[in-house]
């Protein structure tokens, strides 16, 4: 045997080409893994990384010079879209106060109809009004100043992960410092993983004989958050380092941070994860991140380690030694001036009252779900990431939950049992909802008796008869008299129904405004009785009505409110006779925005004339008479200034309390009852129009100037009210002559 013979036999014979053959085999392997796995993760960053929540926004509001708006109501307007008040303003979303006027820097936002920058801006004031709007800088005129709109609500994810998404650029550089400075120093040098911090937290935690540290990188953490599990294995933990090393090769360092940012979990909103520096930044601060202050950043970027430990929440104390731990850091690594820093770790942690951006508003949710439903139809279930811009006011809001919690808690301290109430406010001229609430607790998501409860309106049907009648001037006005007598009406089931009047009263014969102002039922009867039921039905529908809550056969008893009705239905009539007798459907929906920016749906608001302004103007003029000398005259000692339009409305056996305010650029509805249908022992008067009182002290209103319309003329009434009687009369009242 040769040498070559035998040294080819030892070498086949030898474990060599076993191990060589293992080693290619396992390469083989450990390659179509990472083959495998870059598949994975193509598909992934590539596609829709998130399945985004849909944000939901406020109207902008205008400010004009000449607009009849306070100061105070500007700080009111300001304070809701979270703009904060301090003595010198440094950056946008603060203003301060200097005697007449008001100095703000306006964030930008992008808007439907393009980016709004920011702009330092003077705001003036002179009796109850905005004199100019100024520059700051260089004095020029403004014709208007157009301010961000509020983050009302987020509709959710389908998997309980919420989320704003913006770029890296739009991060403030000092945060992704000191989150680089906390969490990963190497990023920018390392290709995904870093094996010194490996090795480190690996010869740390045997010595302590358990987990004390880890050693990821950012990349690692997001692979973490976007592909593995949270439970602790070797498997997992190759599984990160080999897809760190992946997302490293394939991406950019600044699209991993962009992702990592938006990614990162910062805490729990009820069943909700909250997810990236900014949503946090506006659960916790109430403030867009961009408008953080140095040490609200410090305390973000501490929470990473741990955001349930460092919740601010529920461990306020430990998140505060959290926070300054990280100021002190950053300080010695020269990030932080040391007597800025001492400065810092002296503050509170400023954070906003428990969890209240962007709150559960499930009445206002439910209203924008059935709109777009209506509106978009099936598109509704991809709606992932985009901006939904609507006709709420936050101000209107605000005002209407306060009204609803504030009158309902007085309410209960006289009464044992549990009440409810709804609250709808819409614009008095475009129809466009500012406010609604669905229940005596607004946060709760159940009956949204705003849109779903149907109940008895009373006397608020009332205007609608009268409406019906002036539109008739050749046989109704305001002085035409109508009997108030005893009358018994013999139905069509053969039961005979004898009205009464509140008061149990008969004057005898009453002018048509006077049974209006006093919201009398017998004069009410005879007249709609004179008019025909039909009419009065036929009245409703094209006041808005729908034809599917008028009950068929129609009986007597619908001309004293014998008809169901939401509060959002009652809105809708109230509102076309406010508009001077248009009728545009209610909305809530202005601009749907897709996540590239691109608009979806746009209103286009549509009103066309049902009734006549004559008409409609007599009918507002003797609601105004009704704060006056009425059933609404509660109001007339606060608010006589404002010439408000009111109805108030009670069903049978007080069941249901309603009123009606009608001001110079709103329409309000408030309903009080109790879900079982029980008597409230409250009237129109006594229930829901207190509430209206509440509601005035936190939006307060606008004064309603009715203008007269062609062919209405005050004309002098006598004491028989006849008109013209020799000249002399008692009083003047508006005459529609033909």
């Amino acid at each position: 045997m040769s040498n070559y013979d035998y040294l080819d036999r030892k070498y086949k014979n030898s474990i060599l080409p076993k191990l060589l053959k293992i080693s290619f085999i396992f390469l083989i392997l450990i390659l179509l893994y990472f083959f495998y796995l870059s598949i994975i993760i193509k598909n992934r960053i590539s596609g829709k990384i998130w399945k985004l929540p849909t944000t939901v926004y406020s109207k902008t509001t205008y400010l004009v010079p000449g607009m009849c708006i306070d100061k105070n109501k500007v700080i009111n307007i300001l304070e809701s879209i979270y703009y904060r008040k301090v003595r010198y303003i440094t950056c946008p979303g603060e203003f301060s106060i200097h005697n007449n006027n008001i100095e703000l820097i306006r964030r930008s936002f992008d808007l439907p109809e393009g980016t709004i920058g920011n702009i330092h801006a003077l705001i003036y004031f002179n009796n109850g009004k905005i004199s100019s709007i100024k520059n700051f800088h260089n004095q020029h005129s403004f014709g208007f100043l157009q301010l961000d709109p509020k983050l009302i609500t987020i509709i959710q994810s389908p998997y309980s992960e919420q989320r704003l998404f913006i770029t890296r650029n739009n991060f403030p550089k000092l945060l992704i410092k000191i989150l680089l400075a906390i969490e990963d120093k190497k990023f920018y040098h390392h290709h995904g993983i870093n094996f010194n911090s490996i090795c480190r937290a690996i010869i740390t935690n045997l010595l302590a004989k358990k987990t004390i540290q880890g050693g990821s990188t950012i990349t690692q953490q997001l692979v973490k958050n976007l592909f593995l599990d949270n439970k602790r294995s070797l498997w997992r933990k190759f599984n990160e380092i080999c897809m760190a090393l992946i997302l490293d090769y394939y991406y950019s360092k600044d699209y991993i941070l962009e992702l990592y940012l938006n990614e990162v979990y910062l805490g729990q909103s009820g069943d909700d994860q909250i997810r990236g520096f900014p949503l946090a930044s506006l659960y916790y601060f109430n403030r867009p991140i961009n408008e953080l202050s140095i040490d609200q950043q410090a305390m973000l970027v501490g929470m990473v380690k741990g955001a349930s430990l460092y919740n601010p929440w529920h461990n306020p104390e430990l998140t505060m030694e959290r926070r300054n731990l990280i100021l002190k850091l950053i300080s010695k690594q020269h990030i932080l001036d040391k007597e800025l820093c001492d400065l810092l770790v002296s503050r509170p942690l400023g954070i906003n009252q428990y969890d209240n951006i962007a709150a559960n508003k499930p009445a206002f949710t439910q209203l924008i779900r059935e709109e777009i439903q209506n509106k978009l139809h099936n598109k509704i279930y991809n709606l992932s990431g985009v901006k939904i811009f609507t006709t709420l006011d936050p101000v209107s809001q605000d005002a209407a939950e306060y009204a609803i919690k504030y009158g309902i808690n007085n309410l209960k301290f006289n009464h044992d049992y549990n009440l409810e109430a709804a609250m709808v406010v819409v614009d008095r001229c475009s129809g466009e909802i500012r406010a609604i609430v669905g229940g005596a607790n607004p946060e709760f998501a159940g009956f949204n008796r705003a849109m779903q409860a149907r109940r008895l309106i009373g006397s608020l049907i009332k205007p609608a008869i009268y409406l019906t009648a002036l539109s008739n001037p050749n046989k109704y006005n305001l002085n035409t008299l109508i009997n108030d007598k005893p009358i018994t009406i013999k139905q069509q089931n053969g039961y005979l129904w004898s009205p009464k009047n509140y008061d149990r009263q008969f004057r005898g014969h009453v002018t048509l405004i006077d049974a209006l102002v006093k919201s009398l039922n017998i004069p009410t009867v005879n007249l709609g009785m004179m008019l025909g039921l039909n009419k009065i039905i036929s009245t409703l529908l094209i006041l808005g009505v729908p034809y599917n809550s008028i009950n068929y056969p129609i009986f007597p008893a619908i001309l004293l409110g014998a008809i169901n009705l939401t509060p959002i239905e009652v809105a809708q009539l109230f509102q076309t006779i406010a508009s001077g007798g248009n009728y545009t459907m209610l909305s809530v929906v202005r601009t749907i925005l897709s996540n590239d920016g691109t608009i979806i749906y746009n209103s286009l608001p549509k009103s066309e004339r049902v009734v006549s302004t004559q008409a409609t103007y007599l009918t507002l003029y003797a609601m105004q008479q009704s704060v006056v000398r009425g059933t609404s005259n509660l109001l007339f000692s606060k608010f006589s200034s404002y010439n408000l339009a009111a109805k108030t409305g009670t069903s049978n056996d007080l069941r249901d309390s309603w009123f009606v305010g009608i001001d110079g650029k709103e329409v309000s509805v408030i309903w009080i009852g109790r879900d079982n249908n029980k008597s409230t022992t409250l009237t129109g008067a006594s229930g829901a129009l207190m509430l209206y009182q509440y509601y005035l002290e936190k939006q307060p209103p606008t004064k309603l100037n009715l203008l007269i319309p062609k062919e209405i003329s005050y004309v002098s009434i006598n004491c028989n009210n006849s008109l013209f009687c020799n000249k002399q009369h008692t009083y003047k009242l508006p005459i529609w002559i033909k």
